[in-house]
């Protein structure tokens, strides 16, 4: 190793010009600190510690080391993989130890050698098959490598016959599990044992499998939703395309399905969801796409059948991401509600209803959304369960609607905080904002717990208390009689934003909102500096927004945009808010979210994210074909 030095200055040329390529393994060696340098200078990924087994070379061509690569233990579970491979999960667990992963490739950036990346490519497959089996007693039968598309074309590992399956559903692998970073990757694949290769003749031909079944199911049923597309602003689409995309759409999920017999049922859902059904329950579903006998199947695959919709909503999750994040782009939060007859379905009780505006026999179900210049969806929901549910006299029908065991009560506002923070501390969004409506804004505590690195824009009730300017506080004088005084007080009284608004003289300012399908929205609203309230004393600085309404009302909202924003600033968030009550109404009224009709707590949650992974194509085929979000202008009245 003496007498190899890392190159530091440019190398130009063809291969030939030079000897051949040697991997020099530094793995466990005093060279490996100077190996993991180099990494860490200069691949794109760093150095990172590795799950399992690894070994690690550096790239010597003549005497110069120009590059590094090394190889680590196979991911576990990778779906293009294994459907390529076409094993169960009980062949996979015995083979794995023989499935590796090149997980950093590095050639220097100044050295343009022509085939020096496919040479070093052949070469590792030769030392790997010695090398592994050396150290850890197995050879390799298969190697697997993740290429980040935004960045690299894959091209050293086709012109190597590796070949291309698909891409990742952008998780990566570290120490503690995995982590989702958003960034889908090319993945490739080596197979390097001739007898591993005759026994399960792998091929890609199995990796068109899935979509090709479900369009055959989707194909096998003749109602459609001609009117859907429309609605939605798609009215150039055959059944056709329809029937390809959603195929394609939906085989994302069925690995989360679990049996095959499942995939039909699912089929089935999502097709009743989109469409022209006038009730989108389970039954008329049913009736409509499996005949009259699969009733009881379909409300068994909704309500008890054993597949995985925590993974499946963490799939959602991250297309929905994939699709939306972008720069400045909005948290929002409100809860949906949906009226009920009886008293038996999961988490029903006498509570405000926002469909019928009272207090009423209703479910009421938080839920958070993302909104940015590429579209708004649903990102979390959780249905809100009322404190009497929690008494003893609920106990059997806390049983009979399978609520978790471990469940105790709590409120709207911290089911949605929790989402909140969730969903930020995911990084799946680039969010700049987080919008509630006046259930949550008017809530001080509630607000004083968002992310301090997000820009609130919280709707208030008009009896929402500000200060118009900073009070003076002092310490009350002693009268003679009980304690003193040690809390101080404002010199002034807080007054409700209705009051401040009524006694401001500052002129509202026209603004066209956007342009809707009878021409520009306009509306009136301005801005307000106040100081916010907080148990009777000043709190901080923030603004007071006000729009008036078509019909002359006005309403009220707070944000915490820094005191130098223009009133354009300050708009923005207002124009984002909105989106999701149009989520709402895209779900109710399309696609029969308020439909849903069974009892127990899994079904209620099943049917949110069914009825959501269907919004997502909507939005998918809106995006795809350009077409414009179904509302009238950037904001409606609300």
């Amino acid at each position: 190793m003496m007498r190899y030095s890392i190159r530091k200055s440019p190398m130009n040329g063809d291969l030939h010009s030079y000897g051949s390529v040697r991997l020099l393994r530094v793995d466990e060696t005093k060279w490996e600190l100077t190996w993991n340098k180099m990494i860490e200078r200069w691949h794109y990924l760093a150095s990172s510690d590795t799950v399992g087994g690894l070994v690690k070379y550096f790239i010597a061509l003549d005497e110069w080391i120009v590059g590094g690569i090394s190889f680590c233990a196979a991911s576990y579970k990778l779906g293009p993989r294994d459907n390529f491979i076409g094993w169960n999960s009980t062949i996979r667990k015995e083979y794995l130890p023989r499935m590796v992963e090149n997980n950093r490739f590095l050639i220097l950036p100044y050295v343009k050698i022509k085939n020096l990346a496919s040479a070093t490519l052949a070469e590792s497959v030769r030392r790997l098959k010695v090398d592994w089996y050396g150290k850890y007693g197995v050879c390799p039968v298969l190697i697997e490598t993740f290429v980040d598309i935004s960045l690299f074309t894959g091209v050293c590992y086709r012109a190597s016959n590796w070949e291309y399956l698909g891409q990742t559903q952008g998780y990566s692998r570290s120490t503690s599990g995995f982590t989702y970073h958003g960034n889908k990757k090319a993945i490739y694949v080596h197979v390097i044992d001739r007898r591993f290769k005759r026994e399960f003749k792998p091929s890609t031909d199995r990796l068109n499998n899935t979509t090709k079944e479900l369009e055959k199911m989707i194909n096998g049923i003749p109602q459609w939703y001609p009117s859907l597309t429309e609605k939605i602003g798609l009215n150039k689409m055959t059944d056709e395309d329809v029937r390809r995309y959603l195929a394609q759409h939906l085989s994302t999920y069925t690995p989360y399905l679990g049996r095959k017999e499942h995939y039909q049922h699912f089929v089935s859902m999502t097709q009743g969801l989109l469409s022209d059904l006038e009730r989108k329950s389970i039954e008329p579903i049913a009736l409509a796409f499996e005949g009259t006998d699969n009733v009881r199947i379909l409300t068994k695959f909704m309500s008890d059948a054993k597949w995985n919709e925590d993974d499946m909503k963490k799939a959602y999750q991250n297309e929905l991401a994939d699709m939306l994040s972008a720069e400045g782009g909005m948290i929002t939060g409100d809860d949906t509600c949906f009226p009920k007859k009886g008293r038996h379905s999961v988490g029903v009780a006498r509570q405000y209803c926002g469909n019928t505006g009272k207090i009423d026999n209703c479910q009421s179900a938080p839920m958070i959304g993302y909104v940015s210049g590429k579209g708004y969806g649903i990102f979390d929901w959780r249905l809100y369960m009322p404190q009497s549910w929690f008494e003893d006299n609920h106990k059997e029908l806390r049983y009979k609607c399978k609520v978790p065991d471990n469940m105790s009560f709590e409120t709207k506002n911290k089911i949605l905080l929790d989402m909140i923070w969730s969903a930020h501390e995911s990084g799946n969004f680039k969010a700049k904002y987080v919008g509630v409506d006046a259930s949550y804004g008017s809530d001080s505590a509630f607000l004083d717990a968002l992310p301090e690195d997000l820009i609130y824009f919280a709707d208030v009730r008009k009896n929402q208390l500000v200060f118009a300017s900073r009070p003076e506080t002092y310490i009350p004088e002693y009268k003679g009689r009980g304690k003193h005084p040690q809390k101080p007080v404002a010199a002034t009284k807080p007054v409700t934003v209705k009051e401040l608004v009524a006694n401001d003289s500052s002129p509202f300012n026209d603004v066209a909102l956007g342009i809707g399908a009878k021409g520009p929205i306009f509306s009136k609203d301005k801005v307000i500096r106040v100081v916010e309230v907080r148990d009777g004393l000043p709190g901080k600085d923030i603004w007071l927004y006000v729009r008036q309404l078509e019909d002359g009302s006005l309403k009220y909202s707070l944000t915490n945009a820094q005191a130098s924003s223009t009133l354009e600033e300050i708009r923005k968030p207002a124009l984002l808010r909105w989106s999701i009550e149009q989520c709402f109404k895209e779900l109710k009224n399309y696609l029969g979210m308020d439909h849903y009709e069974a009892r127990n707590w899994v079904a209620f949650h099943r049917y949110m994210l069914l009825s959501n992974i269907s919004h997502l194509f909507i939005n998918k085929l809106r995006n795809m074909f350009s077409a414009k979000m179904h509302t009238p202008g950037v904001t409606p009245y609300i």
